[in-house]
């Protein structure tokens, strides 16, 4: 097993952990809070993100950073972009910076990237002729690549002993202590 698959590893059991204590805990507290950089790992997880436009172009983004925004409920990420030429072989790389808010899915028992905007786009070396147009393009490529991305898939285990609690997954908030996932009453 290599290093990042361990460390994956002990993220997801860390988040499974405090799930579980969450629920353990439902006394007082109804909530679970992930940090910004819990969020970073939790994106670098799901990365890299890719895709193909027109069978033309390769986009590739990666290796992410995340700001909480809680006076809007977002998050900001400032992500790593490649970009291939399929025709021509040409590599250009980058930055790009967006923000994002979360919704809990619970058709899928997930947390989900939503309402991805693209702040800025910047692709080094690029002729100018072709940055404007790049640039229009990759944001939107980029809107749509994030959109509905899934950041966290909650486990059947951790699901079903919240549920033992008579507590489930339901709104997502980010606040200045970091993302909160509200553990709601199951109403039966």
């Amino acid at each position: 097993m290599n290093i990042a698959r361990r460390i994956r590893t002990l993220f997801l059991l860390a988040v499974s952990a405090a799930f579980l204590s969450a629920c353990a805990t439902m006394g007082g507290t109804k909530t679970m809070t992930f940090s910004d950089a819990d969020m970073a790992r939790m994106l670098e997880s799901q990365a890299p993100f890719q895709k193909r436009l027109l069978d033309v172009l390769d986009v590739r983004i990666n290796h992410p950073s995340v700001r909480l925004l809680p006076e809007s409920n977002r998050l900001a990420t400032d992500l790593e972009v490649s970009t291939i030429e399929r025709i021509s072989g040409k590599t250009y790389s980058g930055r790009i910076a967006v923000d994002y808010a979360l919704r809990y899915d619970e058709a899928a028992h997930a947390i989900r990237m939503t309402q991805v905007r693209v702040n800025t786009l910047q692709i080094d070396n690029l002729p100018s002729p072709e940055k404007s147009g790049l640039n229009r393009l990759g944001s939107l490529i980029a809107e749509q690549l994030l959109n509905e991305a899934v950041l966290y898939r909650f486990k059947p285990s951790d699901l079903k002993n919240a549920e033992g609690y008579g507590y489930k997954p339901s709104a997502v908030t980010v606040t200045s202590r970091g993302v909160e996932v509200t553990l709601a009453p199951i109403s039966r």
